[in-house]
């Protein structure tokens, strides 16, 4: 597992760095998370992740695209195969948007939205529990960019298919087709920082590796970074919370271990600038 991290880390900084070197503009961060109050569906007490992060966006005469990747660690109570430490975990996505502003030169907007692009996503992960997870997702959708000032916020809609893996039941899963609401932002805030986030929303996909019928899963991230020393350092730290329901779809009112799909937990981060 410690080598499929490596490698898939090297790959996604080698896909980033190609897509930056034909690109208009370009920004890459680092990123160091603490979530204190995880869960995951089966496991009875909540789970402490420790998340190191790589982003990178970018810009051409198409529109944008947007990488990111997650490695993630867990507390005992979330233990890898065959062993009692805790998990460890891979989890990243590319989304390539295509703007009708940039393909266009429109710069009047289209009534109530500042820009509207065609969005396609690709999602991947794999962890090394029992129930060894790999999911592979595919959003195809619109994205509207909303009239802020200073920043962005965009909302969008998506048909949302996933392909996962379930080492209990000793099966992998198609499920069905889904639709799917998003919506992100990151806004900058008297001088002194910024408040972003996201909000993804995708609806009952069908039955999962159980049998069981899933349910609309809601996540939401908050956040407000700080500045430190000054806009121009790149340094940025700060505080969030995020929330999780019917996680992976599994029903939160129906779970053999209660509230293990739902999970409210407070966050702590730092980010730099590369």
């Amino acid at each position: 597992m410690k080598n499929t991290l490596k490698l898939s880390a090297l790959l996604c900084a080698m896909l980033a760095a190609s897509s930056a070197m034909a690109a208009d503009w370009s920004s890459n961060s680092v990123g160091y998370r603490y979530a204190p109050s995880d869960s995951e569906p089966g496991v009875a007490h909540k789970v402490s992740k420790n998340i190191l992060t790589f982003t990178s966006v970018s810009g051409d005469k198409l529109g944008t695209n947007f990488f990111t990747i997650d490695l993630l660690k867990s507390g005992a109570n979330d233990p890898a195969a065959g062993n009692g430490m805790g998990a460890q975990e891979w989890y990243g996505f590319y989304q390539r948007s295509f703007s009708m502003n940039a393909m266009t030169g429109n710069k009047t907007g289209y009534g109530f939205a500042k820009d509207l692009s065609l969005t396609a996503r690709v999602d991947a992960g794999a962890k090394n529990t029992a129930f060894a997870p790999a999911p592979r997702k595919l959003w195809l959708g619109a994205e509207a960019a909303m009239p802020v000032s200073a920043g962005f916020w965009n909302v969008g809609v998506a048909a949302y298919k996933e392909s996962n893996n379930n080492g209990l039941a000793k099966t992998s899963v198609s499920f069905k087709v889904a639709p799917a609401l998003t919506s992100a932002w990151a806004i900058p805030v008297g001088g002194v920082g910024s408040f972003g986030g996201f909000v993804s929303i995708v609806g009952p996909k069908g039955k999962d590796g159980f049998g069981a019928d899933t349910k609309t899963e809601t996540l939401a991230r908050a956040t407000f970074m700080f500045d430190v020393m000054g806009p121009k350092s790149g340094l940025t730290a700060g505080v969030g919370v995020e929330y999780w329901n019917n996680k992976f779809g599994c029903n939160n009112a129906t779970s053999g271990v209660a509230n293990s799909c739902k999970s409210t937990t407070p966050l702590l981060l730092v980010e730099y600038k590369l």
